[in-house]
């Protein structure tokens, strides 16, 4: 049990497909994995654009130095989290349900 609790730890769903709840496990896991690799992925591309906006050597000229302030696109970062939040905190409560069926069960 302590196994499952551990992977359910690190990856939400991992503990409940460890558990034998293989569909949500994966779901939820597939979920998770996708929240965090698109909002990997869209800090490093945003990160770009602000390097080579602040290693410009026109960084005063024009609207550069405001457009730096636009770079991350925060909505979107957040939702993303938010996303990855609540599939975490769904993972944990059903982990929760399914850990106390199979104690009952023994």
């Amino acid at each position: 049990m302590k196994i499952a609790a551990g992977l359910n730890l690190f990856l939400p769903g991992a503990g409940l497909f460890y558990l034998g709840k293989k569909g949500v496990g994966a779901a939820l896991a597939g979920a998770f994995l996708l929240c965090f690799l698109a909002e990997l992925g869209i800090f490093i591309v945003s990160y770009g654009r602000y390097l080579s906006l602040a290693m410009s050597d026109d960084l005063m000229k024009n609207d550069n130095l405001e457009s730096i302030a636009t770079v991350f696109p925060r909505a979107l970062l957040m939702t993303f989290a938010g996303a990855g939040l609540v599939i975490y905190l769904v993972s944990m409560a059903l982990f929760g349900s399914v850990k106390r069926k199979l104690q009952d069960a023994r």
